[in-house]
């Protein structure tokens, strides 16, 4: 018979055994939760991030954070505002499964629970929107917590017709964070935000991301329709140069613009195939005046 042999170092981590003698866990799931617990909590916790570190893609990532999600050892709440909008979503990763009964923070929000306050005579609570946020009240021992920020952009195309059925899953947050990274990664975001500024670079990561996530099959551009899969695809490719050319074709602009969403989508969706030409053009004026 085989003997297998464990040999220990210094650098370990203390965790729970709990997700480790769990048979309804596989092993995917538990070595990704135990990856989580073993990395500081300032880490990028994202799907991409794990990716990094990980011999398997952002999709498998995915299908185990969604099954740590089922069994509890992941819990996800939309935070609100103090102006009542709805903001960020927090994620708080457990050493130990919680009942999403005692959090509050079903996967599924189409059919909240209702609430019964304690009253002599028990009036079931109204909820002031269609989708509320359930609040907890028993305090969480959590280990680590991940907040995927996103950015209220108001959507220059009509709302889609399957909008009103597709469900607030895990499933379009991490495809929305995902491609967030791949285009923040693209444009060098880090080193452009201390030029730019990060309010006005945003206005475009969101735009751009608004445009390559859109489920229309074609993309109105200057007053012409193109294929979503082309206009994605160009998109894609947009790089910290791109982005450059682009603002400074808007700061050059002179005259007045009506749409300045559209104005933008056109400037983007045409650098990579005007920059070149632009920068040329330039060099010819300096040098020969013509």
């Amino acid at each position: 018979m085989a003997v297998f042999r464990v040999e220990k170092t210094k650098d370990f981590t203390i965790m729970s055994n709990h997700h480790l003698r769990n048979t309804e866990l596989s092993l995917k799931a538990k070595g990704l939760l135990s990856l989580m617990l073993s990395l500081p909590e300032d880490w990028d916790y994202t799907t991409k991030g794990l990716a990094h570190i990980c011999k398997d893609g952002v999709d498998s990532i995915t299908t185990a954070l969604k099954e740590l999600e089922r069994h509890g050892y992941l819990t996800r709440q939309r935070l609100r505002y103090d102006n009542g909008q709805l903001g960020d979503i927090e994620y708080t990763i457990h050493e130990q499964p919680v009942s999403t009964e005692n959090t509050g923070l079903s996967p599924k929000r189409e059919n909240p629970r209702q609430v019964k306050p304690e009253q002599a005579k028990p009036k079931q609570a109204e909820p002031e929107q269609e989708n509320p946020a359930q609040l907890n009240t028993n305090p969480l021992k959590t280990k680590k917590s991940k907040k995927d920020k996103s950015i209220t952009y108001p959507s220059i195309y009509p709302a889609e017709p399957e909008a009103a059925n597709r469900t607030d899953g895990m499933d379009r947050i991490e495809l929305i964070e995902a491609y967030r990274e791949i285009i923040k990664e693209n444009i060098e975001y880090d080193l452009l935000v201390l030029r730019y500024g990060r309010e006005r670079l945003d206005e475009v990561l969101e735009l751009m991301l608004e445009v390559i996530l859109s489920k229309r099959p074609y993309i109105r551009i200057a007053g012409d329709d193109f294929p979503r899969e082309i206009v994605k695809s160009r998109f894609l490719k947009i790089n910290s140069g791109h982005l450059e050319y682009v603002f400074d074709c808007i700061d050059k602009n002179t005259t007045k613009v009506g749409n300045i969403k559209a104005y933008l989508l056109a400037a983007l969706y045409n650098a990579p195939a005007t920059m070149d030409s632009y920068y040329r053009a330039e060099v010819n004026h300096d040098l020969y005046g013509c």
